[in-house]
């Protein structure tokens, strides 16, 4: 028997899912998903890099149809879909699948904008979440980690918003099949390097990866064909990405749920500081460590961090930069026992009693957590103080994987953070509610409308 293909079988998935379909654990995941991008998108908005690319496409205009959160405007939906994009990544605070190096999420604002455009319901854009991040993890899965280490960010994401898109448009098969293939014309070309230098830019790839995903739909909602063979082909998005050959990452659609293994993030910053921050906070609780004590801090790790996230970051960081630095992020670790968007601000960036403890910090192999990658992310830490005592933690999962996931009020109390204290409580629990468990026939911009105005 021949083999469906897959670009082809993911369209099919797509076409086929239904709200009914989808398991209990699935549905409490999207919604706790989609609860947590909110939540990250709400509190970017607020940075200024970010207010800048807002600003931009607030000048150029156009049909007002989806929300840009915290704006106090509506744009067309993929420039509502980039900025929100952009908002969501810049603290670093978004989910992601350690199976693919990639974050799920950077579909998210695709399927919130076209849903609203339509006048989806808010089970519509749950059902679409879960097509986008299944199709995604697929694509990110058979490129991770030969895309990486050859200097490529998986942009699995815009194709897994493409499907969803696609479905929410209420296109069929083919028509899914070419959004998904229309995709590669709008979808960046991510190089990694570029993202972990840590440029002020850099959250516009996130928008860029979703606007991406927006335009692939309508692109074929408006009769435009795609490239079917866009995931499959030899010369296509997977081989060129230097993955394994695509043969079966399709065959479990609708069995196996990647989304369960999507990670969520306690702290924020890159996941591969995320080990080594929560030993950091732990230690720094347990035995009441006063940064100025601190005389060293060695971290041993994996090889992927060491490529990624050693980073110093000087005496005048960005906020981007500081999300992508181990240093950093264990500097404010120590100095505040908690890694949030509060970390990012200026005074805690400039902070000498931080920068003091990150610009200790050493990074080096160790060889047993690297043949444990990436089921495992884990990380050593050991601090010395000023009296010579040494204190170690290892850290094997990071609090938010799905085998340590974050506890209901941890989920609400980091999204209360971002949107409790711009909106207010009473806006920041209406949202969580919808979110986490949808009401029948509730439309999308419910959800959306509070979130609209500037804070």
């Amino acid at each position: 028997m021949t083999a469906v293909p897959q670009t082809r079988a993911m369209a099919a998935f797509a076409a086929r899912l239904s709200y009914a379909d989808l398991p209990d654990a699935v549905v409490a995941k999207a919604g706790a998903l989609l609860t947590d991008f909110v939540g990250a998108a709400v509190g970017g908005a607020r940075t200024p890099e970010v207010s800048t690319m807002i600003d931009l496409v607030r000048s150029r205009g156009g049909r007002p149809v989806a929300t840009v959160f915290g704006a106090g405007f509506s744009a067309p939906a993929p420039d509502a879909a980039f900025c929100n994009g952009a908002a969501a990544d810049v603290f670093e605070h978004q989910d992601g699948y350690r199976f693919g190096g990639f974050h799920p999420s950077h579909t998210l604002p695709a399927l919130l904008a076209v849903a609203e455009e339509t006048g989806a319901e808010l089970r519509d854009l749950l059902t679409a979440a879960v097509v986008a991040y299944e199709v995604a993890d697929r694509i990110g899965r058979a490129t991770h980690p030969r895309a990486t280490q050859a200097g490529w960010f998986p942009i699995a994401a815009t194709f897994g918003a493409a499907a969803g898109c696609a479905r929410l448009l209420g296109l069929k098969e083919d028509g899914i099949a070419d959004a998904i293939g229309a995709a590669a014309f709008f979808a960046p070309a991510v190089l990694i390097e570029s993202i972990f230098a840590g440029p002020s830019a850099k959250p516009a790839f996130a928008g860029q990866l979703a606007r991406a995903g927006v335009e692939g739909a309508q692109h074929a909602a408006a009769g435009l064909t795609g490239w079917r063979e866009v995931v499959e082909h030899p010369r296509g998005l997977v081989a060129v990405l230097g993955g394994e050959e695509v043969t079966d990452t399709t065959d479990d659609l609708g069995t196996e749920w990647t989304i369960l293994d999507v990670h969520q993030k306690r702290y924020a910053g890159c996941r591969h500081t995320h080990g080594a921050g929560q030993a950091a906070v732990e230690l720094a609780i347990e035995h009441d460590l006063d940064p100025a004590t601190v005389t060293d801090v060695d971290v041993e790790t994996y090889d992927i961090a060491l490529l990624l996230v050693d980073r110093p970051v000087g005496t005048d960081p960005s906020t981007v930069a500081c999300t992508l630095s181990l240093p950093y992020v264990v500097g404010a670790a120590v100095a505040d026992r908690d890694v949030t968007g509060a970390q990012y601000d200026e005074g805690r960036r400039t902070d000498p009693a931080v920068l003091r403890v990150a610009d200790l910090v050493r990074l080096r192999r160790a060889d047993d957590l690297e043949a444990r990658y990436p089921e495992y992310t884990a990380t050593r830490v050991t601090i010395t103080t000023a009296d010579g005592t040494r204190h170690t933690k290892t850290v094997d999962v990071p609090a938010g994987d799905s085998r340590a996931p974050l506890t209901r009020e941890q989920l609400l109390a980091k999204f209360d953070g971002y949107v409790g204290s711009a909106f207010g409580e009473r806006i920041a629990r209406q949202t969580a509610d919808l979110l986490l468990a949808p009401p029948e026939a509730t439309p999308v911009r419910e959800l959306t409308a509070p979130l609209a105005t500037r804070p």
